[in-house]
């Protein structure tokens, strides 16, 4: 069966840097980063001549989208494994995974949260002053909020969801659900505040299964 990964979360949470650690190492090479793409693309037009910003962006934003559709298509076409990374604040940005699904694959998502918008802010702006992407403060807040919103409503529809709290040097792998149901979590009520006050539905899925099965006492280093 072919599979699909994804990775998402908050912007400077790790999602470039170190989501591709936790891929099958066939697909850490092939990683579809569109926001990479966005910033390489912008910057060839901006140095092709074209002197607007707005113009630039406009132009790199539809050749990312082009690549990725095109990507997609041949990837279900050949049922080949594929990854991409990105950020699912609507109920539209679903529609890929769930196509992949409908074809037959099995899909996985990574989760990587940061404990707040500040932090998430603070590594962006880091990043932008080394030539990394930078992400305005409505989109950072858009981002954080909304991939974890719409998380919580679909996270039934992976074979797995792996998600991690990268607020830290050490990162702290917090649950593991298979097809919706929690396998493994830290403590219940070890779960940082982002978790337990964005996240209800999963945290109700860990509580269901601690109590269950009695493994409150699981730790982060088995996940």
């Amino acid at each position: 069966m072919p599979e699909l990964f994804i990775i998402t979360g908050s912007n400077g949470a790790g999602k470039s840097t170190v989501g591709p650690d936790y891929l099958p190492q066939h697909l850490k090479s092939t990683l579809f980063d569109g926001d990479k793409l966005f910033m390489n693309k912008r910057s060839e037009f901006w140095r092709s001549g074209i002197s607007s910003h707005k113009e630039c962006k406009k132009l790199a934003a539809e050749y990312v989208e082009e690549v990725f559709e095109k990507l997609v298509e041949t990837a279900l076409k050949n049922k080949q494994d594929f990854a991409y990374e990105g950020h699912f604040t609507n109920h539209s940005t679903w529609e890929v995974p769930q196509k992949f699904k409908n074809t037959g694959y099995s899909i996985h998502l990574i989760f990587f949260g940061l404990k707040d918008i500040r932090l998430s802010a603070l590594r962006v702006i880091a990043r932008s002053r080394e030539g990394g992407h930078y992400v305005d403060p409505l989109t950072l807040e858009s981002n954080y909020y909304g991939n974890l919103e719409k998380l919580d409503i679909y996270y039934r529809i992976f074979d797995s969801v792996n998600i991690i709290d990268t607020s830290g040097l050490a990162h702290t792998g917090l649950v593991i659900l298979k097809n919706g149901k929690c396998i493994s979590a830290i403590s219940a009520d070890s779960l940082p505040y982002w978790f337990q006050n964005n996240l209800p539905a999963i945290k109700d899925e860990i509580i269901t299964y601690q109590t269950n099965d009695g493994n409150s006492n699981k730790n982060s280093s088995e996940l």
